[in-house]
Formats: C-alpha cells, structure tokens, sequence
C-alpha cells in the first residue's frame, strides 16, 4: 500500500500544488459484498473540492491587503493595493486553470453548479446538490459484481482521483477492498508527501469524518479494523470511524 500511496502522489502532486482536491467531508459509506460475485456501495454525505485555507478561493477585496514597515501593520497605498490585487487573482486564476486541465470544476458557484448536474447524468448519482465554498452533498448508490475492479468516485473528464473505495478482484477469487480516501488527520497522502521534500508541502488536511462499514457473507481473510468482524444476519461486518484523529487507510481482504 505504501508503494501504491507513492504512484498516487506522483500522479496527484501537480493538484495539490495548487491545493484542489477531491475528497469526502461528512459521510456514511456502506459495502456490501457477497459470495455470488454481487455487491452493492452506498455513499450519502460530502464530497468536498479540498483547497488549503489559505488559497485564494475567494474574490478580492481590499481588506486582504497587508502592509507594514519595519515589522509594524500600516495603511496600503493605493499602488500596493492594486500591486497585491493583481498578485492575488493571478494566483486564483492559476488554481482554477489547473483544476479545469485535471477536470475539476472551477472555484465560482456556477460552474460547481453545473458540475453537478453533469454527475446526475451518470449512473449511480441519486442527487447531487452544489451547497457552496466547495461542498456537495450527495446521494450515491451503486450495484454490481465483484468479477472486475471497481472505483468510486469516477468524475466526469478527472482520472486524477484518489479513490474512496476500491474493489480490486484477486486471482483466487477474493477481492481487497481499500478506501484511500476514508483517511483523517493529514489525509492519504501525508505518507508519500513526506518522502517528497517541499512538493509534499500545502496540501489540503482531509476533511473527512464518518463511517465506513463493509457487510459480507464471504471469508474476511485480513482487515485493519480496530475491532474486528462482528456478526450481521448478512455474516460479518467491519467498520471504521473516520476523523480528524484517525491515520490509517481502511483494506480487508475477502475471499468469496
């Protein structure tokens, strides 16, 4: 997973340069998977286009503006102001340039409006609603087998996703299952960035928080759960509380 995480930052490095990422707010995620092959995802919460609290999402107005001599906060002059206006929606268009190139919407309300309708064009998508600063709420569900691999989310014209749920199907039958987005703390990346010197530096802190839960019938081989399987009248069940305070990224290997 270690090695998986590297190729992941590799890949997404260019985007958290700019702080714009996908990734899950307030969640509830349910899988269900079963000895015939079949299963079934369920996502209902936040998904949030993740920017570092310091990039410039926000319009310019002049009280952004800071000056000051010999360490001492003075009035700008009206050339500082527009010298620092000019600066700043640079920056801003830069970030939203780079998140257009990898498919993301942009950082005003209409087109994060639009990017939601295009999702409710594809399979899966129950409702999606744009709830502003970044934030959607939505509804997801989704069934199908288990005999290929299998991602959520798949965003329309973005490939540069880290996935929140994995299913990839083994030789012998069993399928692993990771949720590299169900990560607190410094989120998915923070083990890959730290090998990576100052391009591991600014990236967004997850903002994930809630639960994961998988339900299978099948053997659970191995899982990082911190309390094990537990009976269900489905068979066993594992989950995983994601916070601020978690570090780790949920896998279960099950044999169906």
């Amino acid at each position: 997973m270690h090695h998986l995480m590297k190729k992941l930052f590799a890949i997404a490095a260019p985007l958290l340069l700019t702080g714009c990422l996908w990734g899950p707010g307030k969640f509830a995620s349910d899988l269900t998977l079963k000895k015939d092959g079949s299963f079934v995802l369920d996502y209902r919460g936040e998904i949030v286009l993740q920017v570092p609290e310091d990039e410039n999402t926000q319009p310019w107005n002049n009280s952004k503006a800071k000056c000051e001599d010999d360490g001492k906060a003075r009035p700008c002059r009206a050339s500082e102001i527009a010298d620092q206006k000019a600066a700043y929606e640079k920056k801003r268009q830069d970030a939203e340039q780079m998140a257009k190139a990898f498919g993301l919407p942009g950082l005003d309300d209409a087109s994060n409006r639009a990017f939601a309708a295009k999702l409710m064009k594809y399979a899966g998508w129950r409702s999606v609603t744009y709830r502003g600063r970044g934030v959607f709420d939505v509804d997801y569900h989704m069934e199908g087998r288990s005999t290929q691999d299998f991602l959520f989310p798949a965003l329309p014209d973005n490939n540069m996703i880290i996935p929140f749920v994995a299913l990839r199907r083994r030789a012998d039958s069993s399928v692993f299952v990771t949720a590299p987005a169900f990560t607190g703390g410094a989120g998915p990346m923070s083990a890959a960035a730290a090998g990576a010197g100052d391009m591991g530096k600014g990236g967004p802190v997850s903002r994930a928080e809630g639960r994961f839960t998988i339900v299978t019938d099948g053997e659970i081989l191995t899982n990082n759960s911190e309390d094990g399987a537990a009976p269900h009248p489905v068979g066993r069940q594992l989950h995983w509380d994601v916070s601020a305070a978690s570090n780790k990224i949920p896998e279960a290997l099950i044999r169906l």
